[in-house]
């Protein structure tokens, strides 16, 4: 009649831990130790209840027999490991079952503790059914309905006293409608602590490889995502200040959870490696970078390239995704993408476009997926950028009709997308007014605040329980008489104000900047005190009531803070205890004393269960979040050190490298050119001898600092090596804007003192400065600066050289003027 309150599922535990059978067999057994005390305070409460008269002795011995012979073979079972080689190697769905045949019979059987006994089916329903398979778990929750009804009928024939059938089928109904509903909450709370412990395992294996992941994703090859908000922050100072465009892209595979479901974790590996490798062959150039943003998310990132264009593109990266051989990985295995794009606005933050983004791509979700949505309206024409493939026009055949994004998609409305066809209606596609219209109706519904969807989509459970409850109190209870009409429309009235003002508060984003922006506290306390209260005031309901003040404490289960959990708990023991003191105070003509001291006892005991839960539920979020920032503080030290020079804070030469060649292309393509001024600090070896290294450190640190500050936001500066300092310059005339640079800088650093302990110090750098020419090699471009800056030092030092182009590309420039 109880459920394991704590324990990770089987179907969480690494493949290695699965087949090792000893763990399985040391996990079953800390699962069945931790079942065992919820056992023994049921069975001392029913003994309690023996002996105070309120239970038949025979009823207790039977009970107590079946529950001490099931543990013993349940024990035997899981510490020999006589059920690792089954499909049920911890016996979860044997001891699920038999928990719910045993309050099955305590319902027939039990007659003051009898509405209790099904309070116990919501603790069964919250701890043990999301452990189990699918089917196991539908058959579970099958056998919560089914075996309560069987038992009500058998205690018809073997009872001596009638039943009072309309409140019996009341009860059932209740129960048909809250245990779903409280699978379906306790299951969103078990997919984010699911979500939260997939997290804090890649938490820890990406800990254990972050060397190896400084710029690139371990498994795909692809950017990572912190380089990609570097790339990004990168672009958007560029954006600032040439008005040049850029898109934003964010891809996430369709229904990639059930190929690792399916197929295993090594085929979705294999999935992810294939299609980023599929986006690299479609997109080439390294001006389009192209990042794992997280699971099977994807980010691309165009420079230079309108909304169109990046349609265009993602388009052929989808027909390539239908193209390729995905029945090499798993037969039957077919993989597709849906992406929401975003053309960069100029005064816009990048936070702000990736947001936009993300709108989009919940709006590809939402109509189908397998689609590629742009946010805001996009050119007819699509106009191939310079230097990338011919691109597709919108019209040509075997594209997709281009989508609005007019407002932005549930998660609701995913996961009912999800449930459908991966292949859109062409009925929908082929139509202007079909794009958009479940994601205009959802959105006029719940509101379009992407913080309180989640909290919009809990609120449907409890519109559900509510609205069940005023059915009952309109068509059952206040008809039969059960409760007096003024009280009885009372109640109504509670229920009815709990779902108009939450719905109004969530659906006007008036919470999202509150402490509780899915105000779930005081939806807990509300409607757990108006349950309890009509506890107190329908004794002869208490059945169904108790399970309505189980459902009320579980729905602040994903969302309260771990000292709310327990005031919260202490709320409801409170609650109840008083309402039993208010009728034991009253003089109620119906008040049995040992019958609802029992009861409320044992409501008592599951309510703490369940508060203890939601405890640790708490705990295991702040956890995470505290872990989670552990990682991103590794992770900026990580950047620093493989990114950046230690020394002097700036970007280092492999780092540059790669910016280099992304900024080649970036010329091939748009045809703005861009220079290199390479920098050595004069006779600084002299310093070094002189004063020592420290000091040398310091002009070093001191140059770095100066540097940056006379420099604009779009150059880049980084140390080449030892004194040397490579600045990347951009923007139009580079040839000439370099030399003004170099000319400011050493107007500026004449007058500087670099090393504070060195007063009288005074440093001066040589430069030299090379446009890069159209197809020329980096390579090329960085030795023609070095040559320029070899000249500069040959001139006397303290000076700065442009380097000329050679003949034939002088005429080549000559002739393109």
């Amino acid at each position: 009649m109880t459920a394991t309150p704590s324990s990770p599922p089987s179907d969480d535990l690494p493949g290695a831990v699965r087949d090792d059978h000893q763990a399985l067999r040391a996990h079953g057994r800390k699962r069945f130790w931790l079942a065992v005390p919820s056992y023994v305070g049921v069975l001392l409460l029913l003994w309690l209840g023996a002996y105070m008269g309120s239970v038949k002795p025979g009823v207790v011995y039977l009970l107590s027999g079946s529950i001490a012979l099931a543990l013993a073979a349940i024990f035997v079972a899981v510490h020999f490991g006589l059920a690792v080689h089954t499909q049920d190697p911890m016996l979860a769905f044997t001891q699920s079952s038999f928990s719910i045949a045993m309050v099955a019979i305590g319902y027939a059987l039990l007659d003051d503790l009898r509405s209790t006994a099904l309070l116990w089916l919501s603790v069964i329903v919250v701890f043990d059914l999301w452990r189990l398979p699918r089917r196991q778990a539908h058959l579970a929750m099958g056998l919560c309905i089914v075996l309560p009804m069987l038992a009500t009928v058998s205690r018809h024939y073997w009872h001596l006293v009638s039943l009072d059938w309309g409140r019996e089928l009341f009860t059932l109904l209740i129960l048909a409608v809250v245990l779903p509903v409280l699978y379906l909450v306790s299951a969103q709370a078990r997919t984010t602590r699911a979500r939260h412990t997939r997290q804090k395992q890649q938490m820890t294996e990406t800990l254990a490889h972050l060397h190896q992941l400084s710029i690139r994703d371990g498994l795909t090859g692809v950017y990572n995502r912190r380089h990609m908000l570097t790339l990004l922050d990168d672009e958007v100072r560029r954006s600032r200040r040439s008005g040049r465009p850029f898109t934003v892209a964010l891809l996430d595979l369709d229904f990639f959870k059930r190929i690792n479901d399916e197929h295993g974790h090594a085929t979705g590996d294999a999935v992810l490696r294939a299609f980023a490798q599929i986006a690299r062959e479609v997109f080439p150039d390294s001006a389009d970078m192209f990042a794992r943003w997280g699971g099977e998310e994807f980010l691309l990132l165009q420079s230079e390239t309108n909304k169109s264009q990046a349609w265009s593109a993602l388009e052929r990266l989808r027909q390539a995704c239908h193209a390729h051989d995905w029945a090499q990985y798993a037969s039957g295995l077919q993989v597709r993408f849906s992406a929401g794009v975003c053309e960069h606005q100029r005064q816009d933050s990048s936070e702000h476009t990736l947001e936009l983004a993300d709108k989009a791509l919940y709006e590809a979700k939402a109509q189908g997926r397998d689609r590629v949505v742009v946010h805001g309206p996009v050119l007819q024409a699509v106009v191939a950028p310079t230097g990338s493939p011919p691109r597709e026009r919108r019209g040509q055949a075997g594209a997709a009709s281009l989508e609005l994004n007019l407002n932005e998609a549930s998660p609701w409305t995913a996961m009912v997308a999800g449930k459908l066809d991966e292949q859109p209606d062409p009925e929908e596609t082929d139509t202007a007014q079909a794009p958009g219209w479940r994601a205009r109706l959802l959105t006029l519904l719940w509101g379009s605040n992407p913080r309180l969807r989640p909290a919009m989509y809990m609120s449907m459970f409890g519109m559900c329980v509510y609205l069940s409850s005023i059915a009952g109190f309109l068509f059952y209870l206040i008809p039969s008489g059960v409760l007096p009409r003024v009280a009885g429309y009372s109640f109504v009235a509670h229920n009815t104000l709990a779902i108009v003002v939450t719905y109004t508060l969530l659906r006007l984003g008036l919470t999202a900047h509150w402490r509780d922006p899915a105000f779930v506290l005081p939806q807990v306390l509300w409607g757990g005190a108006g349950v309890i209260i009509g506890y107190g005031l329908m004794p002869s309901t208490s059945p169904s009531t108790l399970q309505m003040v189980c459902v009320s404490l579980v729905f602040g289960f994903s969302n309260l803070r771990p000292k709310q959990t327990l005031w919260v708990g202490r709320f409801y023991l409170a609650m109840m205890l008083a309402v039993l003191a208010a009728r034991a105070l009253g003089d109620a003509p119906d008040f049995n004393a040992r019958k609802e001291s029992l009861e409320v006892a044992m409501t008592c005991l599951v309510l703490w269960i369940l508060s203890l839960q939601a405890h640790r539920f708490s705990l295991i979020r702040e956890k995470v979040r505290a872990e989670k920032k552990a990682l991103q503080e590794a992770t900026e030290r990580l950047s620093q050190i493989m990114m950046r020079d230690p020394l002097t804070g700036l970007f280092n030469r492999q780092y540059m490298q790669v910016l280099l060649e992304r900024e080649c292309v970036r010329h091939q393509r748009s045809g703005r050119s861009f220079s290199v001024a390479l920098i050595d600090l004069d006779h600084f070896k002299a310093v070094n001898d002189t004063h020592g290294h420290a000091v040398g450190d310091e002009v070093l640190v001191g140059f770095a600092q100066a540097a940056k500050a006379h420099l604009r936001d779009s150059d880049v500066l980084c140390r080449w090596g030892g004194e040397e300092f490579l600045v990347l310059l951009v923007g139009a005339d580079p040839g000439a804007n370099g030399v003004q640079a170099m000319a400011r800088m050493r107007s500026a650093l004449a007058g500087t003192h670099l090393c504070p302990e060195m007063p009288d110090l005074q440093v001066t750098f040589s430069a030299g400065v090379a446009e890069h020419l159209p197809a020329e090699p980096i390579d090329r471009t960085l030795q023609r600066a070095d040559e320029a800056l070899y000249a500069a030092k040959a001139a006397g030092r303290d000076a700065c050289r442009l380097s000329e182009p050679p003949p034939l590309a002088q005429a080549s420039l000559r002739a393109q003027a």
